[in-house]
């Protein structure tokens, strides 16, 4: 009797064993299946259209050495990055915000925009100046120098922080959707100057063949540091101290200045000496 019920519980345990082993078994795929849920397979990342070499529109793609940069971080990461053309600035920044694009490929650092952005460690530095119309300089060392005169901006962008304070307060810019405007402006003498980013002014004098009719202080308006920045409704924000890692490596190794290099020298041509 000892040995029917000792054979009975042995099967009984088989059959417990067997069921649990097939439970366990079965949660683990539903677990992935999760996973892959909560963590898309493709990150947007998007920016300016008209800053270049760090990001400008190309047909219906954002392009430059900032969507670079980012597609080589998460590459690293093991993330594939698409960089389609979302609209105008101000319209890219409110998709950010929203979460629908994922992460800018270049931003200035605002209170604003902390606001709904996580930002890395700046990773270049982007000089801002002023552009006239040729023949038109006029003395300039400090801000204030600019009070009186017409100026002209585009909608959404930020020169700094202060800066931007200052415009507020002291200035009053009329703001354009496209730099084609600002310098059509400046041409038609309706404004005395245009605020706009160094290396992108130098890109649209060298690439309009506008050296004749338009040119640039050589005083800097200000120098802003360029983040790459994550918006904190992405289900890929939490990868920001490894983001910051990868860019501080390459900063350091010199990959992200050759990058860059490169961009300009795709644009510009032997003209790229900076």
């Amino acid at each position: 009797m000892d040995k029917k019920i000792n054979l009975i519980l042995l099967v009984i345990a088989i059959i417990v064993g067997f069921w649990a082993f097939g439970t366990f078994d079965k949660k683990e795929p539903v677990n992935q299946e999760k996973e892959k849920v909560q963590m898309p397979k493709e990150l947007v990342a998007s920016g300016h259209p008209a800053w270049p070499p760090i990001m400008y529109q190309q047909d219906d793609l954002i392009v430059g050495a900032g969507p670079e940069i980012v597609k080589k971080v998460f590459a690293d990461l093991g993330i594939n990055v698409v960089s389609p053309y979302e609209g105008l600035w101000d319209v890219v920044q409110e998709k950010a915000k929203s979460g629908e694009v994922d992460v800018l490929a270049a931003a200035y650092k605002t209170t604003e925009r902390e606001a709904y952005m996580d930002y890395s460690i700046p990773y270049t530095i982007d000089p801002i100046v002023l552009v006239v119309k040729k023949g038109k300089t006029f003395p300039y060392s400090k801000w204030e120098d600019l009070i009186g005169k017409k100026g002209v901006v585009t909608i959404g962008d930020s020169y700094g922080q202060e800066f931007d304070q200052f415009v507020k307060e002291k200035l009053s810019p009329k703001q354009v959707a496209t730099p084609e405007e600002a310098f059509a402006l400046i041409k038609s003498g309706e404004a005395d100057y245009f605020v706009y980013a160094l290396y992108s002014a130098e890109n649209y004098i060298f690439q309009n063949q506008l050296a004749n009719q338009a040119e640039i202080i050589p005083q800097y308006v200000s120098t802003e540091n360029f983040y790459l920045t994550i918006s904190k409704k992405s289900p890929f924000v939490n990868l920001m101290p490894q983001v910051n890692d990868l860019l501080e490596k390459y900063k350091s190794d010199g990959t992200i200045d050759q990058i860059i290099k490169n961009n300009k020298q795709l644009l510009w041509g032997s003209e790229a000496t900076k």
